[in-house]
């Protein structure tokens, strides 16, 4: 927790440096200069690219959706922006720059995006012109590579939007998208946990850029979230919600009487049945369904531990909640190891009433790149799951008849 304070400590007292330049009387850039944090050794980091506006206190009942992208699936954070009420913060992985001269003496290590790369911050340009950005806290992040440290970014060469901006924003997208890849394994553990520290709440759901959640979860869930998390200091409990994964052609519900019409028509599911049913089964689905839908509060439906390691429970949490250990790669244990740490740390799963997110999209095998990402990170997954599993049962031995290891 020291090195959590120490960061936010870090990133209230970093500065963004801003400056507009005539470099000709077509077009205005902005030249920005940003600094970066080191974060676990690997990434820098510029907290709070963009800040929310939101009038958000010490002591506030808000939760943060985290969210972690990389800048292709912007469009999901359209979406997310007019379906979430509350504050969201996003870490988004972007290329790394080339190091390069300072423009103040106060700096010592420099750095800039060519000009194919700036297409990343030119889209985020287009894209916070085009939509209200005053609930997100956007943070970007790289691999931190070959600098002895993180480096000033220098931001030169983003135009001003002007003219046409929804037919710029979908062309800086396609540019982007025809871009080479820039990374191998994406880094989501880096990603979720960059997003969680840059959150201004204490009450935060880590979950993902293609989730849309219910109709009001936030305001539902945070009058529970206040009473059975923020209030009690004796226990630690979590909130879970239900996933669920729908046709691609079908309208995404927001009430649980839409969900469950979708369900019985097979046109809605629980999410990866075909791919990982396992990672998300819950209990009592028929009586969730059945339950009467109550559309101001949600109640907790029935409190369970954690009985496999397999599982993956999305849930609004406090700072009690562990962060994610990112030795765990993309589709390779990186969500299920963190309930296995909570259970040991004897944490309870509340599984909640009505409240849900939706996947547009049924998911029934690896895509030909997740299957070769895959296969490189098991290499050394053996390894890893050894040495997580000796730690925890060492640091809590207490807990290991009732708690699963990895496996």
């Amino acid at each position: 927790m020291g090195l959590y304070f120490l960061t936010l400590l870090l990133i209230i007292t970093s500065f963004i440096c801003i400056f507009n330049f005539n470099f000709s009387k077509a077009n205005t850039v902005k030249v920005r200069v940003t600094e970066t944090l080191e974060h676990n050794k690997r990434y820098c980091v510029a907290y709070y690219y963009w800040r929310d506006s939101m009038n958000i206190t010490k002591d506030s009942k808000r939760i943060t959706l985290v969210l972690h992208a990389t800048s292709g699936y912007i469009n999901y954070l359209a979406k997310q922006i007019e379906i979430w009420e509350g504050p969201i913060s996003v870490a988004m992985f972007v290329p790394r720059p080339y190091k390069t001269e300072c423009i103040f003496n106060k700096h010592q290590i420099c750095s800039q995006y060519n000009r194919t790369n700036i297409w990343h911050f030119q889209l985020l340009e287009y894209f916070k012109n085009i939509f209200d950005t005053t609930k997100i806290s956007l943070h970007f992040f790289f691999y931190k590579g070959k600098f002895d440290k993180c480096p000033h970014v220098i931001l030169k060469g983003i135009k001003k939007p002007s003219g046409d901006l929804i037919v710029k924003y979908a062309h800086a997208l396609s540019i982007i998208k025809s871009l080479p890849k820039y990374f191998y394994h994406y880094p989501i553990n880096a990603a979720r946990n960059i997003a969680r520290i840059g959150k201004r709440t204490r009450l935060f759901l880590s979950g993902d850029i293609e989730n849309y959640s219910s109709l009001n979860y936030e305001s539902k869930v945070s009058k529970l979230a206040e009473k059975e998390i923020l209030n009690n200091n004796k226990t630690n409990v979590v909130l879970v919600h239900r996933r669920f994964e729908i046709l691609s052609r079908a309208s995404v519900p927001k009430l649980k009487s839409e969900l469950y019409e979708l369900y019985k028509e097979k046109k809605a599911f629980v999410f990866h049945w075909f791919f990982f049913k396992k990672g998300h089964e819950i209990s009592g689905l028929n009586d969730w369904f059945k339950t009467k839908e109550d559309f101001n509060d949600t109640s907790i439906s029935f409190l369970m531990f954690s009985k496999r390691a397999s599982w993956e429970p999305q849930f609004v949490g406090d700072d009690r909640v562990p962060f994610h250990d990112e030795r765990f790669g993309y589709r390779l244990c990186s969500n299920s190891h963190l309930q296995i740490i909570m259970c040991f740390q004897n944490f309870s799963f509340a599984i909640m009433n009505d409240v849900f997110t939706v996947h547009k999209g049924i998911k029934r095998n690896f895509k030909y790149n997740e299957l070769s990402q895959l296969i490189s990170l098991k290499k050394n997954f053996n390894h890893l799951k050894k040495e997580f599993n000796e730690n925890i049962t060492t640091y809590y031995p207490h807990m290991s008849e009732r708690c699963k290891q990895l496996n």
